[in-house]
């Protein structure tokens, strides 16, 4: 998977990690579904067959972090009461908000575009260039 359990640790302590995920089924199935959710904002532009199968340091950062808040968030609704609701909530608005910040443009991350076979951008909206001229030499 794109995420490693290390990646929690920069949200929330050994302790909060194992009370919200007592299985690794719960914590699979809420990270396939924010990674879903993620590609639904920016798969249109963005390569992210590419961005999920990076792995170390390779990873984008920010993207990271977004997979793991919106994860958590996920997953702390199966707690008793919304234990840690406030604060998971304002993670995950963050994340969110930027997801939309780069789907309306304001935010340019460094993921992997599709390209074309020529290597051109192939999801790129705007396309310019002509025909060749004509000489009309007979």
């Amino acid at each position: 998977m794109f995420l490693t359990l290390d990646d929690y640790r920069s949200v929330c302590d050994d302790y909060e990690f194992k009370q919200i995920t007592r299985n690794d089924d719960i914590r699979l199935t809420a990270e396939a579904a924010a990674m879903e959710q993620i590609a639904s904002y920016l798969r249109h532009r963005y390569d992210l067959d590419r961005a999920f199968a990076a792995a170390g340091t390779c990873r984008n950062s920010m993207l990271v972090q977004c997979a793991v808040n919106i994860a958590l968030w996920l997953m702390i609704h199966r707690l008793p009461q919304n234990m840690g609701h406030e604060r998971r909530e304002c993670l995950y608005n963050d994340a969110v908000k930027w997801l939309r910040d780069i789907q309306a443009g304001k935010a340019s991350p460094d993921l992997p575009l599709y390209e074309s076979e020529d290597g051109d951008d192939a999801r790129n909206p705007v396309r310019y260039g002509s025909m060749k001229p004509n000489r009309y030499d007979y």
